[in-house]
């Protein structure tokens, strides 16, 4: 009787101990969470303070700058391309967005400049490292985006697929590859034309495509 009452409290503080280690990451307005390690966030769904649970481990977030700082005579509305931050998270942090908060719309203007923030732990008082970067404005009227098309494209996805990266390598091999010439001024490399057509099989569309560009920009 006593084994039967002691295995399910063992099981609840391991549950407990398991839930303290975990760590938060709050995103607040003017910023808006898009993606998490991957995954869209549906804007429409998120209250103005937005507490997401994180494991120990690397971490992508991509967030937009929505200001609103419209009154009753006029609308002011400033937004940004958005930034995406990839960070490692430890046990019990409390991650947030640590910067300058504009209270106005020129300052916001300023401000999405360059969109100077760092992520700080709360628990510690601690800035964590990251890696950021704003991500590349889209011509042309895009009623919605696809974030992680976006980043799969780039090569700079969370997790990047190893087929993605194998065909942005090709890219770069091709590009750095002698051109071939006409047979009038060298000689083939029969070698070289079968390399360069492994790298093109192994390609996707987008990057041979890109390949195909770049030739014709040669001739």
């Amino acid at each position: 009787m006593k084994l039967t009452v002691l295995v399910p409290a063992l099981a609840g503080l391991l549950w407990a101990g398991s839930a303290l280690a975990d760590s938060q990451l709050e995103i607040t307005n003017p910023y808006v969470i898009q993606l998490l390690d991957g995954e869209p966030v549906n804007p429409q769904l998120l209250d103005k303070a937005t507490v997401f649970p994180l494991s120990a481990g690397k971490h992508q977030v991509v967030v937009a700058f929505e200001g609103n700082y419209s009154n009753r005579s006029e609308t002011k509305l400033v937004t940004a391309e958005p930034l995406v931050i990839n960070f490692t998270a430890a046990d019990n942090q409390h991650l947030i967005l640590d910067y300058k908060k504009p209270r106005k719309a020129e300052e916001a203007r300023n401000f999405i400049k360059d969109q100077k923030v760092a992520l700080k732990d709360e628990t510690s008082g601690k800035v964590l490292e990251s890696e950021q970067f704003i991500m590349p404005t889209v011509g042309g009227f895009q009623l919605t985006r696809d974030y992680q098309q976006e980043l799969l494209k780039m090569g700079k996805a969370f997790n990047q697929p190893a087929t993605v990266a194998v065909s942005s390598a090709a890219v770069m091999a091709a590009a750095s590859a002698p051109v071939g010439v006409a047979p009038s001024k060298a000689q083939s490399n029969p070698e070289a034309l079968t390399q360069l057509q492994s790298w093109y099989n192994k390609a996707d569309a987008e990057t041979r495509k890109a390949f195909q560009i770049w030739v014709i920009q040669q001739q």
